[in-house]
């Protein structure tokens, strides 16, 4: 096989196992290894970069006349 043609028609002619076999040669080859991100998700599975960050919006700054600890525990005993 001499294009990236004739190797992507072979290369869906395999069984699904020969092509996860394919795809972890390829990945080894580029410096990479296990399956991609998308096959994790697809397989439940996810890590803590797929959480998008939360935004809290602006940070009020603090002036000394503030006592939020008593404000917080005010009415408490």
């Amino acid at each position: 096989m001499s294009s990236l043609a004739e190797i992507e028609r072979a290369a869906g002619t395999l069984p699904k196992h020969e092509m996860e076999r394919l795809f972890v040669f390829l990945a080894g080859q580029l410096g990479r290894d296990g399956m991609p991100d998308e096959a994790n998700r697809s397989s439940g599975r996810h890590g803590v970069l797929d959480i998008p960050p939360a935004h809290l919006g602006q940070m009020l700054p603090p002036s000394g006349e503030d006592n939020l600890l008593g404000e917080m525990l005010e009415g408490r005993l």
